[in-house]
């Protein structure tokens, strides 16, 4: 069983010093956003604590990553061959096109999962498998924590991310002479450094950051503001985002950019696959199948549902007198999520619009283990979420984080070691 104790090596007195000290080490490695702005406060992000994990509990999660990964790469398979499957999964209808042409390859070659910790096991509660973020803290930061912890991280992003593009590379059949270009947000400071860190741990020999506010979108293609087409583009944002962007002349330009897509004219990466296991309504159609159409999983594949996937419906009518989560099909960082109670009442909600007003599914509630941490502040309790990365078909790190019932934007990032 995971433990709920962490390590912490710093009094109140000068654990500010030495947070401060940590922060501007890692801020020179990218890490830039270990406090957050919020509100008007300054928000805690980074803790100096360390949580032990036995070798066997890492071996554990990455078993049952790879498992849960098989059984995410045979859904998609089942939800390009059906198209009720399809369907269900509440894609915007202007990504339909772009996203129907089914991926061959890996679903995602940049991957994390949102597990739960259980006396039952590890649940699998969401699958970021777009635009995963987390890189940073899973790798530099993770490493200097644990360094002064006396701790071996179970963590090596930076060799699986290499070999995720020695992938991508063979499957895109990316050429020598080939230029990758990578994107985001220039103004989102965790989206950039993290964009730049994959690139840093990109092999192909011409590689290229673009803010996506620098592409230029036109007819036959994209390009840069010198004129040089795009033919790759690493994207650290989500598709859907594309469906209203606009320029400022009111030109559709995100619509134009995923015709592009389909038309061939851009390869994105990750893939559309990605886009389309991100919704969360993938855990339901794994639940209908299991109930409905079990012959089209293998026996292994319904037992891996029964045990990873906590029971996901488009309705709350499988919750009578049971407590319930409900989630937005394209939430992120818990926006738009409710906590139901037994009795109907809500317990806990984020109705941040945009996420708010997305079609959902109703997920069985799974209680969070709690840890307490120490902070600039005082201790702090809250409920503990695994991140589990898959980078490159391989599981390579593990990302944890203490917060809320839901968990925030703003909830905190926690140091994970090897217990010898």
């Amino acid at each position: 069983m995971i433990s709920n104790k962490t390590i912490s090596l710093y009094n109140t007195s000068t654990y500010l010093n030495k947070w401060m000290e940590i922060q501007n080490e890692l801020s020179t490695k990218g890490f830039t956003w270990a406090s957050l702005l919020e509100n008007e406060e300054w928000n805690q992000y980074m803790s100096l604590d360390v949580l032990p994990f036995t070798k066997e509990e890492i071996e554990e999660i990455q078993s049952d990553t790879l498992k849960f990964s098989q059984l995410v790469q045979s859904t998609y398979r089942l939800v390009m061959k059906y198209p009720k499957y399809f369907s269900m999964l509440g894609l915007p209808i202007n990504t339909w096109e772009c996203a129907a042409e089914e991926w061959l390859y890996l679903f995602s070659y940049f991957c994390r999962y949102d597990i739960i910790h259980t006396k039952q096991g590890n649940k699998f509660i969401e699958i970021n498998s777009d635009t995963p973020t987390g890189y940073l803290e899973t790798s530099v930061a993770n490493e200097a924590l644990c360094k002064i912890a006396n701790f071996a991280s179970p963590n090596n992003l930076e060799k699986a991310i290499e070999q995720a593009w020695h992938m991508i590379i063979r499957d895109y059949n990316i050429k020598e002479n080939e230029t990758i270009f990578f994107t985001s947000l220039g103004w989102h400071d965790e989206d950039k450094q993290t964009v730049l860190f994959n690139q840093k741990n990109c092999p192909q020999s011409y590689t290229e950051y673009i803010e996506i506010e620098e592409i230029v979108v036109n007819e036959d293609g994209i390009y840069t503001t010198d004129g040089r087409k795009i033919n790759f583009l690493y994207r650290l944002y989500p598709i859907e985002y594309f469906v209203d962007d606009t320029d400022e002349n009111g030109k559709q330009v995100g619509l134009m950019l995923l015709d592009h897509v389909v038309n061939k004219k851009v390869k994105l990466i990750n893939p559309m696959s990605a886009f389309v296991t991100q919704s969360k309504a993938l855990l339901l159609v794994m639940w209908h199948i299991l109930e409905n159409e079990p012959h089209l999983y293998t026996k292994e594949e319904q037992e891996w549902v029964k045990k990873y996937v906590p029971r996901t419906y488009h309705t709350n009518v499988n919750f009578k007198d049971e407590k319930y989560v409900v989630k937005p099909l394209l939430g992120r960082e818990g926006g738009g999520v409710s906590i139901i109670e037994q009795d109907g009442t809500i317990e806990e909600e984020d109705t941040t619009p945009e996420y708010y007003n997305q079609k959902k599914i109703y997920q069985e509630y799974i209680e969070m283990p709690e840890i307490t941490v120490e902070t600039w502040d005082e201790p702090y309790t809250g409920k503990l979420l695994i991140g589990s990365f898959l980078i490159g078909g391989e599981p390579s790190g593990v990302f944890l984080r203490v917060g809320g019932k839901i968990t925030g934007n703003l909830s905190m990032f926690v140091g994970i070691g090897i217990e010898e």
